[in-house]
């Protein structure tokens, strides 16, 4: 059972299994989904879930404070931190827009 993760800036999808992090699907599927430091601190992977929100983990404490340091209000809902994101569910569709 996996997810299908869609990266649309790049013109990618790949099938993944739960557990599996955001990180781990761009590194697979040779995205340019930019990282900087990986451990959610600095805000450079920021994308907008444009589908699919319910399939992933729920926001960490860390993203949370990332976002509200970086974003100045330009963020919405949809906004997470790519570094932070799991897969959390099979059988859908998650759309990322960077």
């Amino acid at each position: 059972m996996t997810t299908r993760v869609e990266i649309i800036n790049d013109f990618l999808a790949i099938n993944v299994k739960p557990g599996a992090t955001i990180q781990d699907v761009v590194e697979a599927s040779g995205s340019a989904l930019p990282f900087g430091c990986r451990d959610g601190q600095c805000g450079t992977c920021a994308v907008e879930i444009v589908q699919g929100m319910e399939f992933l983990s729920p926001k960490t404490d860390k993203e949370f404070k990332v976002l509200k340091e970086i974003c100045f209000g330009t963020c919405t809902p949809n906004t997470r931190l790519s570094c932070q994101m799991k897969i959390d569910k099979a059988n859908g569709v998650v759309r990322i827009k960077y």
